[in-house]
């Protein structure tokens, strides 16, 4: 093992672009541990909305960063960088590789720009004024505020970072001095990170977003949201989950059953959604200049290429 260089290789992209499939041929070539950069699949039971690997496979190659925490938690961006640090490190220090894939932009931003936020002192009350303003005015609203106090800050966190778009007006309005002044600083993108991009051709990518989502509800989607019921849930704010709060329902017999016509209209819209995500990942990761990007038709190409980074040949 000592001649392998075991410092993580990253595996982005867009949904629907075959990140799994390239992690796990990676994992078994080079011996390698994945550990999952998906806000989603964090949650035990949401396995189908999640696209999950199943059972088996996490057998056959271990699997971190799956099933953390009960479907009712809460879970930050920073307690999911503590975590897989902590996985990152373990599989170094056994001698394997390890294989971070996902497509969260801010779990990887998290782990390549870490960030320090113990300079500052925490304003409760503000907090909870900003939270409020969010609840009822929505993630942009809160968003196109910090980017009238700090536009620096705005432009790198993305508009769904709640937690910290608050964190950073919190800093701005109590001290008057926006984030990147204060003692929150980021840290410069390390200069060996390794990260692989796959791409599609968007007509491709749209397809198979629209496929993986009927396979989805073939699978259960609507019997596995609904045994958890509670949209409140921080879990249940994603897409493929949330859109059933506008499901409906028939009697039948005497019992309550989800309208079909109903059911199709969610389906739809989850399709659009998850098409429209995909976009934002792409812009998201356009931004990282150090990736080296991958056809979805490259697969064998983004192997060979892993493989000499890790033995060291280029």
């Amino acid at each position: 093992m000592s001649d392998k260089n075991l410092q993580p290789i990253y595996i982005v992209g867009a949904t629907a672009t075959g990140k799994s499939e390239l992690a796990l041929k990676l994992a078994k070539k080079l011996d390698g541990i994945i550990i999952s950069a998906d806000s989603m699949q964090i949650y035990k039971g949401l396995d189908i909305g999640t696209a999950k690997v199943s059972k088996d496979v996490m057998r056959d190659v271990p699997h971190k960063m799956i099933d953390v925490v009960d479907v009712d938690a809460e879970f930050s961006v920073a307690e999911y960088a503590r975590l897989a640090r902590k996985d990152i490190e373990s599989a170094i220090s056994a001698g394997k590789l390890p294989i971070v894939v996902g497509g969260t932009g801010l779990y990887f931003e998290a782990l390549i720009y870490p960030m320090n936020f113990a300079g500052t002192l925490k304003n409760n009350e503000l907090r909870d004024y900003l939270t409020y303003f969010c609840t009822f005015n929505g993630a942009q609203a809160l968003h196109d505020m910090l980017e009238f106090f700090d536009e620096e800050s705005a432009n790198r966190l993305n508009v769904n970072d709640v937690k910290r778009v608050i964190r950073a007006l919190e800093i701005v309005l109590s001290t008057g001095k926006p984030m990147s002044k204060s003692g929150d600083k980021m840290y410069k993108t390390p200069q060996d990170v390794t990260m692989i991009g796959l791409t599609c051709d968007r007509e491709l990518l749209y397809k198979r977003i629209n496929e993986r989502v009927d396979k989805m509800f073939e699978m259960g989607l609507a019997d596995e949201v609904l045994s958890v019921g509670n949209f409140e849930y921080q879990s249940m704010q994603a897409i493929g989950y949330k859109e059933f709060k506008q499901l409906q329902f028939d009697i039948v017999d005497g019992k309550k059953q989800p309208n079909s016509g109903s059911l199709e209209e969610i389906k739809q819209l989850i399709k659009q959604h998850t098409r429209n995500y995909a976009k934002r990942q792409i812009t998201w990761f356009k931004r990282y200049n150090f990736i080296k990007w991958f056809d979805v038709s490259d697969i064998d190409g983004a192997l060979e290429y892993a493989e000499n980074i890790v033995y060291n040949k280029i």
